[in-house]
């Protein structure tokens, strides 16, 4: 047994890499049934290699992407998030309550939203509001969450065409673990922006594929897709130049001619009445007068995988990602071989095309800006891009192993960073605030804190949805949140004077409730902080664990504003207490420091 074990190990790690196919030399001797045998009754030594393989590729392939979903599935809460507010249920209000006309309506569904036209966004809002007769939030991330899945078939298919499924598996690992990640985590559990950032991918990357086939459907399909892209998000229109350059290379200047139609049509509806929105900086100052920063925001933005805590890094990972990039497209020309690979390389000029209009839109708003999470699907992409076409492009037998393994060792270290695991945090911190805001609205309405630019603004917009039965907040109360117990030793309460803090609590019922306080320990805040609440009475002392919120790295400058701060945020149950007066204490402790607090409040009970 222990010999047939090691012979099938063998045999595994040398089929994978057989040329020609198992299947190929199957048809060409026989069917699999005349195959020999190793001697085990029924079994054939290739069928047993083959189910290895496919099992160990199907368990590695399947990893990233079942740990991505069963993360959205926890975290999809059914709750709008910044532009979820207007560009959604406002919209819906709009168009649903608004009184308008039929053209009215198509007008307000193609209208500008900032400098996108949503219009994808706004056909799956009114769909769920139609089906379902509300909008739930839950629902739609979900729909966005599809777009990765519609990026790996599009690989799938268009990849590595001619090789054995099991090298395909094998050499679509780097795909896996850099796609299914989380440095777009921004975008995973925020419901328009997930339908606007994620599915203009598949739509140009459809577009771009369609164009490289023959025959006039092909072409149809790939300038439906390019339109869909463009009224996806802005960036979309970058398919239709990147389908010139594809039809340039074919030499099929017919099509080229009607492309190029379609293009200024496309294009020219996309801009009439146009309005630059105000906040954004000016592009001719950006390139010109700072060419510098533009400069470099466009290496970092391609290397913001590495996180925003290592900026010199990130750039020079940029940069050499470009030189990848040049060196590659330069090898096929040289080797007349550009066409063959055609779809990846429209994909690879449409994803930098998309990244000079962002240096071009937002290097103003500084290089830090680059590493903003919703624009990390743009780096992932021209990752996993990059090293298909390197693992596809070179053919030598030990250099496409040293290109497989140099890459899917580069997407394996992303996957397990830091930086990577640390996103995950954030996007179920933010899941947890909007559950708090749930709560508090089913408690107390008035006090509802709405994250987006404008405070006042959401509010006016929330409370008239809600009226008009657009939306429905989650029954979820504060007992649904309340902090665990811990032990407590009240003869260490000594204050040290060494903890600064802000912490607004208010009663809510049975509840006390504080929520996005913050509290530092010698003017630090350090990441392994941990913050208790404590209540002592004369004769009971009690502590609970309170909620620390993740850190946010990056600096919005879009409204002049910043994401939220870190800081804490927990539910005190009275009637985990005994009856008493209780004086309310902070206990912070980083390593081998702590330190105890009085907060100056007190609670009867």
């Amino acid at each position: 047994m222990a010999t047939f074990t090691a012979n099938l190990f063998s045999l595994l790690l040398s089929r994978l890499f057989s040329q020609p196919s198992v299947y190929n030399a199957r048809s060409a001797s026989g069917s699999a049934a005349s195959q020999p045998t190793n001697g085990v009754a029924g079994t054939t030594p290739l069928t047993a290699v083959h189910l290895a393989q496919y099992s160990v590729l199907i368990i590695l392939l399947a990893i990233p992407v079942v740990l991505y979903y069963i993360t959205i599935y926890q975290n999809a809460y059914n709750f709008p998030y910044e532009d979820d507010l207007n560009s959604a249920l406002s919209f819906i209000a709009d168009y649903q309550f608004g009184g308008l006309s039929f053209w009215e309506k198509l007008k307000l569904i193609f209208s500008q939203y900032n400098e996108h036209r949503i219009v994808f966004d706004r056909l799956v809002f009114l769909l769920d509001y139609a089906l379902v007769g509300q909008l739930n939030f839950t629902h739609l991330i979900f729909i966005g969450n599809l777009a990765p899945l519609l990026i790996s078939y599009l690989f799938v298919k268009v990849v590595f065409r001619g090789v054995p499924l099991n090298q395909k598996l094998l050499f679509l690992l780097p795909v896996a673990y850099s796609l299914f990640s989380f440095q777009y985590w921004e975008l995973s559990t925020w419901s328009m922006a997930a339908l606007q950032n994620l599915y203009v991918i598949p739509f140009a990357l459809f577009s771009l594929y369609s164009l490289c086939k023959p025959g006039r459907n092909a072409f149809l399909l790939a300038a439906g897709a390019a339109i869909l892209a463009t009224f996806t998000s802005g960036n979309g229109m970058f398919t239709f130049i990147a389908g010139v350059g594809i039809l340039l290379l074919l030499q099929s200047y017919q099509k080229l001619g009607v492309w190029l139609l379609i293009t200024a049509i496309t294009i020219g509806s996309y801009f009439i009445g146009y309005i630059r929105p105000p906040y954004h900086p000016d592009i001719v100052d950006s390139l010109f007068n700072h060419t510098g920063r533009a400069i470099s925001y466009f290496f970092t933005l391609i290397g913001s995988m590495l996180g925003p805590g290592r900026p010199k890094i990130a750039l020079a990972f940029g940069g050499i990602s470009v030189l990848i990039t040049l060196g590659l497209l330069g090898y096929l020309w040289f080797q007349k071989k550009l066409t063959t690979y055609l779809p990846l390389v429209g994909w690879i000029a449409f994803l930098y095309l998309t990244c000079l209009s962002l240096m071009a839109s937002r290097s103003g708003m500084g290089v830090e800006q680059a590493f903003t999470p919703r624009y990390g699907i743009i780096a992932v992409m021209l990752f996993a891009t990059q090293a298909i076409l390197a693992i596809e492009a070179v053919t030598h037998h030990y250099a496409r192993l040293a290109m497989l393994g140099l890459f899917l060792l580069v997407s394996v270290f992303f996957y397990v960073s830091g930086n990577n695991q640390g996103n995950r945090r954030r996007l179920a911190d933010r899941t947890l605030q909007m559950k708090y805001n749930s709560a508090i609205y089913n408690e107390k309405p008035a006090m509802v804190s709405l994250h987006w630019g404008n405070p006042e603004t959401a509010n006016v917009i929330f409370r008239d949805v809600t009226k008009k039965g657009i939306y429905q907040v989650p029954g979820l109360t504060f007992s649904d949140l309340k902090s665990p117990q811990l032990p407590c030793d009240a003869t260490k309460l000594v204050a040290s004077h060494t903890i600064t803090y802000e912490v607004k609590p208010y009663l809510s019922g049975d509840f006390l409730v504080i929520y996005r306080a913050w509290a530092q320990l010698k003017k630090d805040a350090p990441r392994d902080l941990s913050v208790q609440l404590i209540a002592r009475s004369e004769t009971s002392c009690f502590a609970f664990a309170t909620y620390k919120h993740t850190w946010d790295d990056v600096v919005d400058h879009t409204l002049g504003g910043h994401y939220t701060q870190p800081g804490f945020s927990c539910v005190l149950d009275k009637k985990d207490l005994k009856p008493g007066h209780y004086d309310l204490w902070l206990y912070l402790t980083s390593g081998a420091t702590s330190a105890y607090e009085p907060i100056h409040l007190t609670l009867d009970v």
